[in-house]
């Protein structure tokens, strides 16, 4: 229902109630002030005749007072009149059969009060109206009589006067007044309705106005201004749709943008709610999981088997995003497809969690060129192998005949024979440690033997293959908290065997003082190797840790792979290597292994 016919409505009755009420308030003091102006006059002019008339009431005689009450019947157009003495008793009445009776009302206050006053019984056409006029004793004037009496002493009651008078003149005219009274208030509430009906009209013209807004906003006109007309409330509506629809316009552009974008995403994206359930997806998630069927409703775990208490889903809960988690998708299809997760909780301005949305990645081609590249890597680790075992024989062949050579000849070929045998097993010792180096560093890259791992004991391990560098280079260790950790133990074994001996060897000229302790990271337990000896430049930090890459010349032993290999074995565990160091105060090696519980 419009609002103009609720108005309306709600008016009609309100209007229709007040006239009812003001009618009947209207009547009745109308009524109340006729009967009392009729009573009133009568009174009145019943007082001047008797104050004209020369009737003796206090020895009343019926043939006396007959005719003064005729006159007072035709002067005042009364029905009847009648005098009563004080108890009650008529005396004289128009109506003569009435004479000697008792007045029913004679012991009523308004007839015996001194003021007088009238009564009406029965309110009709019909009815009559009594009216009582008291009839005193004329006061005397002697001085004789008034010294007597005193001053202020009422006068003696002879008996009361009753005029009755019909109400039908009465009646009529109450009835014009109330009808002149309804016509009033007809007139009235009419121009009321009728101004209410355009004051509606007028002030539901912005209502209209924002409806017609409204509607083509709907139909895609987002850029719809109603004009402001006024400054009252409607016109701060106004103003307030019209900074709405700037607002939505360039919501809805860029929500649009958005959309556009997320539908040509390659990678599934949906949104999911607390209950893990879809509730929207882009065109990918749906080409990808709907099969022909919508997604939103469907519970997320039917796409991603294993996730609800996987993970990637407890990280969710607990850091709130998981970023690239391995897992295996059910297509629409029905088919199994490896893929990274990314996922991320999603929360409303006051910071209450609403949902989580998910993006997936397909890593069919990843998985199938990690297949193919760990095929090669095996390949090229078994012709290292090969190549390095191959060539450990030549070389070993070589120095043993070289060294049979210089014993056989070494008369003929004289003095420095001795020294050119020993620069070539040099060589081929180098050659030799060379090669091993290599394949050991090929070797990093296979399967792990992953355990529990103490560290404690694998640096055990590794100061007792270098007690002989210790001991001659006058070299003492130090260690601090070490960590049980789920690694290789021989990845283990490298890295601190490689970073103590680089530690005795590159000493500045004191004897080594080293110290190997880690502490738990963010992410895993970082350890540090720190030293007293030479120090680094850090223009080398480039080369450090490439292969080959070695700062000093011939003079110090190594092949430059030692740190390439623990870069390459702390990478392999997602980790990094780094150091910090000051050229002849020492230096700190530090590397992370993360991933490990707390």
């Amino acid at each position: 229902m419009k609002i103009r016919a609720k108005l309306l409505l709600f008016l009609v009755p309100l209007l229709l109630l007040s006239g009812v009420v003001i009618n009947y308030l209207t009547g009745r003091a109308v009524c109340n002030t006729l009967h009392g102006e009729t009573a009133a006059a009568a009174a009145a002019g019943a007082r001047r005749l008797l104050e004209a008339a020369a009737v003796d009431f206090s020895a009343p005689r019926e043939d006396k007072l007959l005719p003064f009450l005729y006159s007072l019947v035709g002067d005042l157009n009364a029905s009847n009149a009648c005098f009563a003495d004080k108890d009650g008793n008529i005396l004289a009445h128009t109506d003569v059969a009435r004479k000697g009776k008792k007045i029913p009302e004679a012991h009523a206050a308004k007839f015996l009060s001194a003021a007088g006053g009238y009564e009406i019984p029965v309110h009709g056409e019909a009815g009559l109206m009594r009216v009582y006029v008291p009839v005193n004793a004329p006061k005397s004037e002697s001085p004789e009589e008034l010294a007597l009496l005193g001053a202020g002493t009422e006068a003696k009651r002879l008996g009361t006067l009753v005029i009755y008078i019909q109400l039908r003149g009465l009646i009529e005219t109450e009835r014009y007044i109330a009808r002149k009274t309804t016509t009033i208030l007809a007139a009235v509430y009419s121009a009321i309705l009728l101004a209410a009906f355009f004051i509606s009209g007028a002030a539901l013209r912005p209502i209209r106005r924002l409806i017609a807004g409204t509607e083509r906003i709907r139909l895609g006109d987002y850029e719809t201004m109603i004009p402001v007309a006024s400054r009252d409330e409607f016109g701060d509506l106004a103003r307030s749709f019209n900074s709405m629809t700037r607002t939505l316009s360039g919501t809805i552009v860029s929500k649009n943008y958005l959309d556009a974008i997320l539908d040509n995403m390659l990678d599934v994206l949906v949104v999911v709610g607390l209950d893990g359930r879809i509730q929207k997806g882009n065109r990918a998630a749906l080409a990808a999981l709907g099969g022909g069927s919508a997604l939103e409703g469907r519970m997320i775990t039917d796409f991603l088997p294993g996730e609800e208490e996987g993970s990637g889903r407890a990280r969710v809960q607990s850091d709130g995003e998981v970023r690239d988690h391995e897992a295996v998708m059910i297509t629409g299809a029905g088919a199994r497809v490896p893929v990274l997760i990314s996922a991320s909780r999603i929360t409303d301005p006051d910071g209450k969690i609403t949902g989580t949305v998910v993006s997936i990645r397909d890593i069919t081609s990843i998985k199938k060129y990690e297949a193919e590249l760990a095929r090669s890597n095996e390949d090229l680790q078994r012709f290292a192998f090969v190549a390095s075992h191959d060539l450990q024989e030549p070389l070993k062949t070589i120095s043993n005949y070289v060294q049979m050579l210089e014993a056989k000849y070494r008369s003929v070929m004289g003095p420095e024979s001795e020294k050119h045998v020993d620069f070539i097993t040099g060589a081929v010792g180098r050659m030799r440690s060379l090669i091993r180096g290599l394949l050991d560093y090929s070797k990093i890259n296979s399967s792990l033997h992953l355990e529990e791992v103490d560290s404690r004991e694998a640096l055990d391990y590794v100061l007792g293959v270098l007690g002989d560098s210790i001991s001659s280079s006058g070299a003492v260790i130090e260690r601090g908290d070490l960590p049980v950790l789920r690694a290789d133990r021989c990845h283990i074994e490298s890295l601190l065997q490689n970073l103590i001996s680089n530690a005795i060897k590159f000493r500045n000229g004191a004897a080594p003082r080293i110290r190997v302790s880690a502490e738990k990271g963010k992410s895993g337990w970082i350890f540090e190797v720190r030293d007293n000896g030479a120090g680094i430049e850090n223009a080398y930090s480039a080369k450090l840790f490439k292969l080959f890459g070695r700062l000093h010349g011939k003079g110090v032993e190594g092949a430059g792979i030692g740190l390439a290999s623990c870069k390459k074995i702390v990478e392999h565990y997602g980790g990094k290597i780094w150091f910090e160091s000051e050229p002849g105060k020492g230096s700190s090696f530090f590397f992370s292994i993360p991933g490990q519980p707390g």
